[in-house]
Formats: structure tokens, C-alpha cells, sequence
């Protein structure tokens, strides 16, 4: 998929390119894993956008434009789930209260551009 759960914040990103190797082959078309959801040390979920490559600052698919910059209520009025937190303005990093949010941002996320 093009969503992954962790079951706590970790240094993914160095081994998400090698994991994807297995999930997400090239030859079978998949198009890699764009999101990773994981929870902060103040038990709050993260959306965060995976890099184009290990070390980049692009990501493969930014959290949407019309989010960027925008915190709680106003936030969640766009996404239309209560308990948004924020989205970073440069759109590679979002929070939610819950898990469910936080899904629910991922796979919006995937159908806005």
C-alpha cells in the first residue's frame, strides 16, 4: 500500500527504501509508499510524507496544498474530521489527535492534489 503504520515514532527513514524493496517491487508496478503514520512521544498521531529518496527534502507526495500551514479548527473544517492539530506549511509533516485521523488525512491525502 501506499500507507504504512508504525507502532511508535523511530528512525524510519533509512530503512523504508529497503522495505519497500519487498513491498512495493518495481516490476509489479506499485508505486511506493507515500505516507507513514506513526505515534509522537506525546501519544498523538503523524502523517509524514516519505522522501523521493533517502536524504532528499522533496517528498513523493506532499500532504495537500490547501492544508499547508493550517492548525487545528480551520484544519478541521478542510480535512472534515474534528481533531486535526496541523499541517507543516512546507506540507511534509501533519498531526492528528487520533489514529483514525490521522488515516483519514493519509488516504484523503492520496486523491488531492
Amino acid at each position: 500500500g501506499e500507507i504504512i503504520q508504525l507502532g511508535q515514532g523511530c528512525p524510519w527513514q533509512s530503512h523504508i527504501f529497503e522495505v519497500e524493496k519487498d513491498l512495493c517491487p518495481p516490476e509489479a508496478g506499485k508505486t511506493g509508499i507515500k505516507y507513514v503514520l506513526y505515534e509522537d512521544s506525546h501519544g498523538k498521531w503523524r502523517v509524514q510524507a516519505v522522501p523521493e529518496e533517502e536524504g532528499s527534502f522533496n517528498s513523493r507526495k506532499k500532504l495537500p496544498a490547501r492544508w499547508c500551514g493550517i492548525r487545528d479548527e480551520d484544519l478541521d473544517k478542510l480535512v472534515g474530521i474534528s481533531g486535526c492539530i496541523f499541517v507543516h506549511a512546507a506540507g511534509f509533516i501533519g498531526g492528528h489527535n487520533t489514529l483514525e485521523g490521522a488515516k483519514k488525512m493519509a488516504i484523503d491525502a492520496l486523491t488531492i492534489d
